[in-house]
């Protein structure tokens, strides 16, 4: 599935909004008015359909704002991955503030994220250690937290398996 980098979709939201809003340079008169900063004008979308400049501007300024607040292409969980010593690896992951579901997916997301550390770094697997999952109670928007130990399980040297197959 593609998907597309939230600071490239921020300013292609950004570039359109200032490309409405040049437009703008055409307002004359004394301010302040009664009468609105946008100029009376219709985007010819369709033929035959018209919608009116400043219902277009409002429709964009609110979808640019729920956006924001609920980024459908975000992951859930934001990762965060500590080495230390003797291949351990600790994990804290905080769900997002605002999110559409995921709430008993934490360990999911911790196994493949550590099956896929094991594989990048050519060991034979991982143990969890350690496995602590709270709920960050703030007065808005409450969100998951997860804090995880894991150590890293070297692969068999290749004589050893080798010799095991022959056996």
């Amino acid at each position: 599935m593609y998907r597309i980098n939230c600071s490239i979709l921020a300013a292609l939201l950004t570039v359109l909004a200032m490309s409405l809003l040049s437009a703008c340079h055409t307002i004359s008169g004394e301010f302040p008015r009664n009468k609105s900063l946008v100029p009376d004008a219709d985007l010819h979308i369709f033929p035959g359909y018209r919608l009116a400049l400043d219902d277009a501007i409002m429709i964009a300024g609110v979808a640019y704002l729920v956006y924001q607040v609920v980024d459908p292409l975000a992951p859930n969980w934001d990762i965060h991955e500590t080495r230390l010593a003797n291949n351990r690896v600790l994990y804290n992951m905080n769900m997002q503030r605002v999110h559409g579901g995921g709430d008993g997916e934490a360990r999911q997301v911790l196994a493949r994220r550590a099956a896929a550390l094991a594989r990048e770094e050519g060991f034979a697997g991982y143990e969890i250690h350690r496995y602590e999952e709270s709920l960050d109670s703030r007065i808005l928007f409450p969100h998951r937290t997860v804090e995880a130990e894991i150590t890293l399980i070297a692969a068999p040297p290749k004589q050893a398996v080798n010799d095991a197959l022959i056996d």
